[in-house]
């Protein structure tokens, strides 16, 4: 009994010590055909199917969505936002950048939020090449997600905001 209950408080203290942090799990960019869909039925396997269908003729697409679930267990921030950026296909595109504010309290539930590119964003990017994902209080980064495509040091002059 003793040695259950001393290993659970030696647990609880580990756990209770460990500091809070801004993490990013999981950032999942999903084609969407005309209507809004990026899957025709809930199974995985079709909605894998279904985007590679999507990425292989972009005049099916009318946009894309990037789905990120994120936690935030280090404290209530005043201005907690969510920034994506994206580079097209083509050698020199220019980089799209679009910010969308999140909720700061913390928690230790992690939570998804979706980023919708408008569509004439999505067309001017002519396929997409590269992204990036920061988690942001003001201009302080938090968190950053990038898949492997992403320049570390892009030229600043094909940097465009919208």
């Amino acid at each position: 009994m003793r040695l259950k209950l001393s290993i659970l408080l030696a647990f609880l203290l580990v756990f209770s010590a460990q500091a809070g942090s801004v993490k990013i799990f999981k950032v999942l960019p999903h084609y969407l055909d005309k209507d809004g869909h990026n899957t025709l039925s809930p199974s995985l396997f079709e909605r894998d199917r279904y985007q590679s269908l999507l990425r292989l003729d972009q005049t099916k697409c009318s946009t894309i969505r990037f789905d990120i679930q994120w936690r935030n267990t280090l404290k209530n921030f005043d201005d907690l936002n969510i920034t994506v950026e994206m580079r097209g296909a083509k050698a020199g595109a220019p980089t799209i950048s679009f910010t969308e504010k999140i909720s700061s309290k913390k928690s230790i539930w992690s939570r998804w939020t979706k980023v919708k590119i408008p569509e004439e964003s999505f067309q001017e990017l002519e396929g997409l090449g590269a992204w990036r994902v920061l988690i942001k209080d003001g201009d302080e980064v938090l968190k950053e997600e990038r898949s492997f495509l992403w320049d570390p040091t892009p030229d600043p002059s094909l940097i465009k905001l919208k």
